[in-house]
């Protein structure tokens, strides 16, 4: 039965390294940069916020040390990959500054939210409940084809077949919304959310600077990793204590701005290799250098990768990779506090 289960729910799954040359795999819309492809497969990975949780399928090895922050301009970009000394491109991690650049970070981020069917659509196959009413209705199917004697194998076979191919289908329909909330999470509008005046009034924070802070690494010719982060501080009253003059907007930041994590994932064949370490690492060497961490750093309540699709008791796996995000994290910033004490001591 297991063996049986197992063959028909990989028919709902396409290999993610499939030869597809696109960037992109999720189905982004055409506010981004178009793709003349043909029906994009979906894709099989899931991608989470951190880099911790996967064995890699290939030996390839990242040393720490390749890890570089480059000024954004298309120049750091689109320079030719270093080659270690094994041979092996050093990972390189960089502003994205210019549009191009930021569609290839949205394109990272809908990837992983699309990637979240799969893990969702499993956590249904495998639940006991799901699996003991597949049992239940093999036995109804094979007590309905016997005669008290005599069972019909081929009829019960191809019956029970039939039951559970419509109850793959109606797993892939019910965990599809994933796939409408990529769109979303892939788009311009998403980059610029809260920063409305609009917005600012309803959830009374501010984001400082015009755009977010976006970086990627990039191994070789390849985009695999993205962080995205703002600063965010209480928003300012919007008029005087006389009611009469609004209050001027300000982009510098205060004693309550902290550093808010909208994004954060690494292609699932690069994970373990410390890529999504590295772009913390350097996310919070930028928060500090624009005064973002007086208040501290947190994952944003509504991060890309927040959406849940199912009911609690079947969003364990996902809710266990935002845990181990936040571990990540919050090793991260003992980390550096840790260094920043060390240089304070050295001085």
């Amino acid at each position: 039965m297991t063996a049986f289960l197992s063959s028909l729910h990989s028919n709902i799954f396409i290999e993610l390294d499939s030869g597809c040359d696109y960037d992109s795999i999720a189905n982004t819309p055409d506010v981004l940069r178009p793709c003349s492809a043909p029906l994009l497969p979906f894709v099989h990975s899931m991608s989470a916020l951190t880099d911790a949780d996967f064995a890699p399928p290939t030996a390839l090895d990242l040393p720490r040390s390749t890890v570089e922050l480059s000024d954004g301009t298309d120049e750091a970009a689109n320079k030719e990959p270093e080659i270690g000394e094994d041979g092996v491109p050093l990972l390189r991690t960089f502003a994205a500054e210019n549009e191009d650049m930021r569609v290839e970070a949205l394109h990272l981020v809908a990837d992983s939210v699309a990637q979240q069917r799969n893990l969702a659509s499993s956590a249904l196959i495998y639940h006991p409940v799901t699996l003991g009413l597949l049992v239940v209705a093999f036995g109804v199917t094979r007590q309905w084809f016997s005669d008290g004697h005599n069972v019909e194998y081929i009829k019960v076979f191809t019956t029970f077949l039939g039951i559970a191919m419509a109850f793959l289908a109606g797993i892939r329909l019910l965990c599809g919304p994933y796939i409408f909330e990529a769109e979303k999470v892939g788009t311009w509008a998403w980059l610029d959310k809260g920063r409305s005046v609009e917005e600012e009034e309803e959830t009374g924070s501010h984001v400082l600077g015009d755009v977010d802070e976006v970086l990627l690494s990039k191994f070789g010719p390849d985009h695999i990793g993205v962080i995205i982060f703002r600063g965010v501080q209480p928003a300012p009253s919007r008029a005087s204590p006389t009611g009469n003059k609004k209050v001027r907007r300000t982009q510098e930041p205060s004693k309550q701005t902290r550093m808010v994590i909208r994004a954060w994932t690494v292609r699932q064949k690069f994970r373990r290799k410390e890529v999504g370490s590295a772009l913390m690492e350097e996310a919070i060497k930028v928060g500090k250098e624009k005064g973002w961490l007086v208040g501290g750093i947190e994952i944003a309540e509504d991060h890309a990768n927040s959406k849940r699709i199912l009911p609690t008791i079947l969003n364990g796996a996902l809710d266990r990779y935002d845990k181990i995000a936040q571990q990540t994290l919050d090793k991260k910033i003992s980390e550096f506090e840790a260094s920043q004490e060390k240089g304070r001591k050295k001085r």
